[in-house]
């Protein structure tokens, strides 16, 4: 491999990897600047990869390529970093702008391009006396040293003059940022400008191999410090866009500023007002404006129009001897709290009077000291005391006005839940004290008993200022609805048992709240003939038929065995804390009971059932595992009598294997 080509496939590297930095900015989330400075990054590549075609020539035409790459990096370049630079600061160039930047690069890469023709970007030969091709020219042409090299160094120039002429007007922590973007920009612009000078070698440029130089910078300003993400923000745009009048005046009591709010508020501009005394613009009867200014205290006044400013006057301290004193005044509108504050306390006593008689229980407690009554006043260790209750609360928690103010927090939460066990009432203690502790907003339903009588409460506990304010809601009846519903959506409607939904949930409960020794079984029961009847004789009689056999699997089964009815002709029973003897007996009995005639009207139906038997933990210990082994039991037993004359009850019962 010969030096050239070496060079050549650095330079390869490095242009690739300007391109996927530019894509990786396009394809990241919109920030201020992500366009350009991707373009920028792009720019470079087309310059890097010129340079290395520049070194892989070995004819003309191919020579001609790579320096049309490098005339499009010299020539855009200028141009999207000027747009770069402008927009981290915060300023738009419009599109005719950029248009009229654009005519003369677009220009230059077009003569480049078709140089031979006429040699106004540089003179021929391109080659020297040993034959090798020169990337930098004897001479340069007219369009190159009078439009196309004037134009670059002025538009580059001009972005970066607009970068630190931007230092003084942002935040210190903004202004790294412009300052690595200077940075960045010095090498590149300092190796370009002394290739246009004629230092350097004439059979390589330069310039490509700076930009390979400082990719590592450039990577480390984007990826690294993240530039694009942290665009300064001008102070005169923050002190112009501020929602509250801000006057600022010097040592001598002249204005030198002021924002939009300020001008509207005076009636005057900031041009008509610079350097006017303050008293000049400011009417005579604002008294409190100046002795704000004379005490450094905050001041209250009322405009002409009625409304309420509050006045608040501050020092601008500065490091530098050279800079001037002065104070900023601002004005803050606080009329609409005025005016709040006078409604409240016209109205106090009716809004006490009206929570008073609030349907909903309403507490209010108040931090105290834990050892105030012996004068400890070092203590830190506080509690919350009820301070104040309404006639609701007393009703909802079966007690006196007088009994819950002056209790603590806990021990009124505690008897609001008294109806819970005793972990549940002291997690709900324990959680209101972490939200009291928080100032966090917490909903929770308690439950509540006294005399016999219990009640569901909704216990809303919310900051109130310095306070914390309880309310409770009566939600016994909204409960009992819920719970009713509950029911109905768990519910067969035709039969009263248990649906394929509420069997699931009811019987993996009971399995997983039952004792590792536990033992039960499941039955799997399948009315053999039901759909004969159904469709001989209607549905009405084999809904009549479905409702008495789930009478009788009631009836010949325990109270609380967990009875469902899947759907069809099909009913499941989950039999707990039964010996596998005792199961058997029950599941016979309710062959039995199946097996009897179903009458209905003047008719009797013969519908004997087949019912598959599975044990736990013998056959199977999870719901899912129970119900397969029980229904191929049934589908045994079931293929067994199928077309048989005469079935004796023993075969109408399967055990799963």
């Amino acid at each position: 491999m010969t030096l050239d080509t070496a060079l050549a496939a650095l330079l390869l590297f490095s242009a690739a990897s300007y391109l996927a930095l530019g894509v990786r900015l396009v394809f990241a989330n919109r920030e201020v600047g992500t366009v350009p400075m991707s373009l920028l990054f792009v720019v470079i590549s087309f310059w890097v990869l010129g340079g290395a075609i520049e070194l892989l020539s070995t004819s003309y035409f191919a020579f001609s390529i790579g320096r049309t790459g490098h005339f499009v990096g010299s020539a855009f370049l200028p141009v999207v970093g000027y747009v770069c630079f402008r927009e981290y600061i915060g300023k738009k160039t419009s599109v005719h702008r950029i248009t009229m930047l654009l005519t003369i690069p677009i220009v230059s890469v077009i003569l480049a391009a078709t140089n031979y023709a006429h040699e106004f970007m540089w003179y021929l030969p391109a080659t020297n006396e040993l034959g090798q091709f020169l990337t930098r020219p004897v001479e340069w042409g007219p369009w190159f040293l009078f439009v196309h090299l004037p134009h670059s160094y002025l538009v580059i120039g001009a972005g970066i003059l607009a970068l630190l002429t931007h230092t003084t007007a942002v935040a210190r922590s903004h202004r790294r940022g412009i300052f690595l973007l200077v940075a960045a920009s010095v090498g590149p612009l300092g190796a370009t400008a002394a290739y246009d000078l004629g230092y350097g070698p004439t059979t390589i440029s330069f310039v490509p191999f700076v930009f390979t130089l400082m990719l590592p910078l450039y990577a480390w300003v984007i990826l690294g410090e993240k530039i694009v993400q942290f665009s300064p923000l001008a102070f005169e745009t923050v002190f112009q866009n501020m929602q509250d009048p801000v006057v600022v005046v010097d040592s001598d009591g002249r204005i030198i500023a002021l924002n939009h709010r300020a001008e509207a508020l005076l009636a005057v501009t900031e041009t008509a007002a610079m350097f006017e005394p303050l008293n000049a613009v400011i009417c005579d009867g604002s008294t409190e404006v100046f002795e704000a200014l004379d005490t450094g205290e905050p001041r209250k006044m009322m405009t002409q129009t009625g409304r309420f400013l509050h006045v608040q006057v501050s020092e601008m301290d500065s490091d530098k001897a050279t800079e001037r004193e002065g104070k900023v005044l601002m004005f803050r509108d606080v009329s609409d709290v005025e005016k709040a504050q006078a409604e409240v306390r016209a109205n106090e006593k009716m809004l006490r009077t009206l929570i008073d008689h609030s349907v909903n229980g309403i507490v209010r407690f108040r931090w105290e000291k834990e050892n105030e009554k012996e004068g400890d006043e070092d203590s830190e260790s506080k509690f919350l005391q009820c301070i104040f209750a309404n006639s609701a609360a007393a009703r909802f928690l079966t007690t006196s006005q007088e009994e819950l103010v002056g209790a603590s927090a806990d021990e009124i939460v505690k008897l609001a839940s008294n109806a819970m066990n005793p972990e549940e009432s002291a997690d709900i203690v324990n959680e209101f004290r972490s939200a009291s502790t928080a100032a966090e907003r917490i909903d929770v339903e308690i439950r509540h008993e006294a005399g016999g009588a219990g009640k569901w409460l909704r216990m809303i506990v919310e900051p109130f200022g310095d306070d914390i304010a309880v309310t409770f809601v009566d939600i016994t009846d909204g409960k009992a609805k819920e719970q009713h519903m509950e029911s109905i959506a768990a519910s067969d409607p035709l039969t009263g048992v248990l649906n394929r939904r509420g069997f699931e949930r009811d019987a993996s409960k009971r399995l997983r709240d039952s004792a590792d020794d536990a033992t039960g079984a499941l039955l799997f029961i399948d009315l053999n003939e039901f759909k004969i009847i159904n469709d001989n004789h209607g549905h009405e009689i084999g809904d009549q038929l479905l409702t008495i056999a789930a009478k009788r699997l009631r009836k010949s089964l325990r109270s609380c065995d967990i009875i469902g009815r899947p759907g069809g002709d099909e009913f499941v029973a989950l039999v707990p804390d039964v010996t596998p003897e005792v199961a058997d007996k029950l599941a016979k009995r309710l062959t039995a009971a199946l097996e009897e005639p179903y009458r209905i009207g003047s008719a009797a139906h013969n519908c004997a059932a087949s019912i598959g038997l599975a044990l736990y933990p013998k056959n199977a210990n999870t719901l899912t595992g129970l119900l397969r082994e029980a229904d191929q039991a049934m589908y045994r037993a079931k293929a067994r009598t199928r077309g048989a004359e005469h079935v004796h009850s023993d075969d109408l019962l399967e055990k799963a294997m």
